[in-house]
């Protein structure tokens, strides 16, 4: 009996050791008292630091204090068009800029034709058939496509010498450089470029993508005959707000549906709302409740509580470690009963 007793006590000591060496270094109730660890949040009352790029567990490293010059770091921000979180005390872009790769500058988000670029999606903002020259870093049309008035407008198979060479296809203009037949900006070539046609909405007919891409934006494709979204993107329900001069779709309707880019694990944002998607349910136009797998933290989506990172996207942990005050809470009655 006395060893058991022993045995018993040595149980509670070694647990209130380890324990208490969690609360001098690591212990924690809240994710605020995490923040002076890199990447740090509380989970199961312990301070947990992950990896920038992987998001799996590393040891905690304190925040270096200094002043930065990095979009997400600490204030004050140097940065053209940076602004402070006061809430935060971190560095953000200000409204309609976001940060450059390497995150020491912030840039228009949006960016017009022949302007100087550095993603393609600030170029698509402005016009979906356009892309950011890799070698130029401007913003220009894509093939088959031609610039117009700062508009990328489809471009026809059929020569021409003036405008009225092109109405018999349905075309607007006979484009001064290429002395081709364009289309109005609503509209786009079928896939032979032999005639102008309007654009396919979501699940809708198709034989070709440029028709998809008319109503649901750059991430629209046509896949099996039938316009869908990119892997790389997912459907999502919108207010029709398009000026009538450049609508694509049904101004009558309220909204309509685009294809937005999936928000990867550590993309930058500014709320909690930049790292949440709102999927549409399957085989219904209805959208569902938005996604809270993620979170802003330090100016990247980020896990939030009982989510993992696989292939990129937070998913929800299966199972997980009992937290430490309980384990503890169970070792104190079974010390009693070997008592």
């Amino acid at each position: 009996m006395q060893i058991m007793h022993y045995y018993g006590l040595m149980v509670i000591f070694l647990a209130g050791f380890c324990l208490a060496e969690e609360i001098l270094e690591l212990s924690c109730f809240t994710d605020a008292q995490c923040l002076q660890f890199e990447r740090g949040r509380c989970l199961n009352t312990t301070c947990t630091c992950t990896a920038r790029d992987s998001g799996q567990r590393v040891d905690c490293k304190p925040m270096e204090q200094k002043v930065t010059n990095i979009i997400g770091g600490h204030c004050p921000c140097h940065q053209d068009h940076a602004e402070c979180n006061k809430k935060l005390e971190q560095c953000s872009c200000s409204s309609g800029f976001v940060p450059s790769e390497d995150k020491r500058r912030c840039l228009a988000e949006v960016v017009r034709l022949d302007e100087r670029c550095e993603f393609h999606r600030q170029c698509q903002l402005a016009d979906k058939f356009s892309s950011c020259h890799p070698s130029q870093n401007r913003c220009l049309c894509r093939s088959n496509f031609e610039s117009h008035q700062g508009h990328c407008l489809a471009v026809l198979e059929s020569s021409c010498v003036n405008d009225t060479d092109c109405g018999s296809c349905g075309a607007l203009l006979c484009l001064p450089q290429l002395k081709k037949c364009g289309c109005a900006v609503n509209y786009v070539h079928n896939r032979n470029m032999t005639k102008c046609i309007t654009g396919s909405d979501y699940g809708d007919g198709c034989d070709s993508s440029t028709a998809c891409q008319l109503s649901l934006g750059s991430g629209g494709q046509c896949q099996d005959h039938r316009c869908a979204c990119r892997s790389t993107h997912y459907p999502r329900k919108v207010a029709n707000a398009i000026p009538k001069e450049e609508n694509a779709v049904d101004t009558n309707q309220l909204e309509r549906i685009v294809c937005e880019p999936i928000v990867p694990f550590g993309a930058y944002c500014r709320t909690n709302s930049d790292c949440q998607m709102h999927p549409l349910m399957a085989g219904e136009s209805r959208p569902l409740p938005p996604t809270s797998s993620m979170e802003c933290k330090w100016g990247e989506c980020r896990c939030s509580a009982h989510h993992s990172v696989q292939d990129n996207q937070c998913v929800l942990e299966s199972g997980g470690s009992i937290p430490t005050h309980l384990w503890i809470g169970l070792l104190i009655p079974i010390s009693l009963i070997l008592y």
